[in-house]
């Protein structure tokens, strides 16, 4: 349950004149567990013996921990100013999240008119996660666990975007849409780094259906969609050998999502096509993969439900059989609400690979948040708390 820490009158200045309101809140969601992972990588004097792995963990939960603080300024005539600052930290350590960055959830402030939309500017999501992440099991239910091998198209919202212009439009009968604009920032070199995402949704009634695009240079440079954290990204053997040295120029990614509400059921879907384009290590080929998933989740009462995810995701071969790999991934989680702010789960996730890596060697498991396998299989289950304020 969020809080208001205060709500604060302006005094009306001239006679006659509607006063402003303001309100800034306080939220925040803490989620630990303690999460067994049966295959975990880890390399020791160039070997690895990597095997099973017990941690209390914090995130990679169904919603990552967070605190926040979010408040608007009514100006009238239906104009607002708004502002969000968002951290992501991990309760295991009190460490921040997104690799060390002090708001790297999200970071914001604009304006929102109830009658044209709203634009920000700051830290942000991309329009994949505003139009179609709501379709994927990870974003709505699961979290980075049951996310796309390495969240490659981004459906989770693993990578934020910064210095981001934003604009969301109202909601037009059912029809939202809206698009970012991201400037690189890099001096002499306007287009660096640059980058855009355009999406829109569309719900009514049972049914919901979004899809969104985006391309960005050099996706992964400093500061760039891909490594935009405090601290140096680090990449899975699925997409490493395509983002290291000599990487590719761009990224390019389509995605396209919708679910259909039947009684006490959800039944959703996701299809994204993701392309590392001109790679230079591998004379300008194009590395693509294609991922294909499917839902459902059901409401058994009001603090029972459980969910299940299937998806397969399909890289091509760049040169000879490198780069062509396979990941087959099932879901599943089970949620009791003690109350409206505190829920129990159990949540577990299989993954097999087949096939080569971008790197050349043999594909081996990823399963998102965890970072490579030790071989091509891996399982990871998880029990915890979940709570909001």
């Amino acid at each position: 349950m969020k809080k208001a820490l205060w709500t604060l009158p302006a005094l009306g200045l001239i006679a006659g004149s509607a006063y402003a309101q303001s309100s800034v809140t306080l939220y925040g969601i803490v989620d630990e567990g303690v999460m067994i992972n049966t295959n975990a990588k880890n390399t020791v004097n160039g070997h690895n013996v990597g095997g099973r792995q017990f941690s209390i963990d914090s995130n990679a939960g169904t919603q990552g921990s967070r605190w926040g603080i979010k408040g608007d300024e009514d100006l009238g005539g239906g104009l607002s100013t708004i502002f969000r600052l968002e951290s992501g930290f991990n309760v295991s350590t009190g460490q921040f999240g997104q690799g060390g960055t002090a708001f790297g959830r999200q970071a914001y402030v604009g304006l929102a008119s109830r009658q044209f939309g709203t634009v920000t500017l700051g830290r942000q999501y991309d329009s994949i996660n505003d139009y179609v992440g709501l379709y994927g099991f990870a974003a709505a239910y699961g979290g980075s666990t049951t996310e796309h091998p390495g969240d490659l198209d981004n459906v989770n919202h693993t990578y934020r975007t910064n210095s981001t212009i934003k604009y969301a439009s109202v909601n037009l009968s059912g029809l939202t849409f809206g698009g970012t604009v991201t400037l690189g920032g890099v001096p002499g070199q306007i287009s660096q780094s640059s980058g855009y995402s355009l999406g829109a949704n569309y719900a009514r009634g049972p049914l919901g259906v979004g899809a969104a695009y985006e391309f960005f240079k050099n996706p992964a440079a400093t500061g760039a969609i891909l490594n935009s954290n405090a601290s140096a990204a680090t990449f899975g053997s699925l997409n490493s050998g395509y983002l290291g040295t000599d990487p590719a120029n761009s990224l390019q990614i389509f995605t396209v999502g919708g679910n259909y509400k039947i009684g006490a059921a959800v039944l959703g879907a996701v299809y994204s096509n993701t392309r590392y384009q001109n790679i230079g290590a591998f004379d300008g080929a194009t590395a693509v993969f294609n991922s294909y998933e499917v839902n459902a989740l059901y409401q058994f009462t009001t603090a029972l439900s459980a969910g299940i995810e299937y998806n397969y995701t399909k890289g091509n071969a760049v040169r000879g059989e490198l780069g062509d790999q396979r990941y087959n991934q099932v879901s599943m989680l089970f949620d009791y609400a003690l109350s409206k702010r505190t829920d129990v789960y159990l949540l577990g996730t299989v993954q097999s690979a087949s096939g080569t890596s971008s790197t050349g060697a043999q594909a081996v498991a990823d399963i998102g948040g965890i970072g490579d396998s030790s071989n091509n299989h891996q399982a990871v289950v998880r029990i915890a708390i979940h709570h909001k304020f």
